[in-house]
């Protein structure tokens, strides 16, 4: 940098070393603002609702544990077997519901929040993001439905999931990936302050 300050001169080397930094700080600003952008108006929103349905997909998961240990295989008395029977499918319906009703009141929102932030989505997430729509609607109108479409068909237009673990861990790690980007360019920025303060 000083060769080409020596070269050009003091006044022309300052005004191209001034030049050269505020096209840097201009890229580094609007990469900052876009990444808050995504992260404040899509992906922290969205991390926050696949970590509730990861938690309620826990939960699910432990009703089912806990089924196959009270409940599967066990020999019970004729004269209980009504009320045994009755716990046991409380238990599973209990287990259901919040699959049914929390997870199903996320992925609403998230439907939402997709929509209204198409924008804000990475070219590489549209893909996964989609077909967690598509995964949605297929659930949606699976529920309306008073005829059911027979198992072999779906098996031809394969499986539907009320969130795949795929998104799940995309989210989380764009999440992760963004918020430490944030850091390094508000890092990088009081750094060089510093060093020309």
């Amino acid at each position: 940098m000083t060769f080409i300050m020596a070269l050009l001169g003091g006044g022309i080397g300052a005004a191209l070393v001034t030049a050269l930094f505020q096209i840097w700080y201009s890229m580094r600003q609007s990469e900052f603002q876009i990444i808050q952008n995504q992260l404040s108006g899509l992906y922290g929103p969205l991390y926050y609702f696949t970590c509730l349905n990861k938690a309620m997909f826990d939960l699910y998961n432990k009703y089912h544990v806990a089924y196959d240990k009270e409940h599967k295989d066990k020999n019970i008395a004729p004269e209980a077997a009504e009320d045994f029977q009755k716990e046991a499918v409380a238990m599973l319906e209990e287990a259901n519901s919040y699959i049914n009703t929390e997870v199903m009141q996320n992925n609403e929102k998230i439907i939402v929040l997709l929509e209204n932030n198409w924008h804000l989505i990475d070219s590489d997430d549209v893909e996964i993001f989609s077909r967690f729509q598509i995964d949605i609607s297929r659930l949606k109108r699976a529920e309306d439905q008073t005829l059911r479409t027979a198992l072999s068909i779906k098996k031809h237009i394969g499986s539907v999931s009320f969130m795949r673990p795929e998104m799940i861990d995309r989210v989380k790690e764009k999440w992760s990936l963004k918020r430490k980007r944030v850091e390094q360019l508000t890092k990088g920025w009081s750094l060089f302050r510093r060093t020309i303060g």
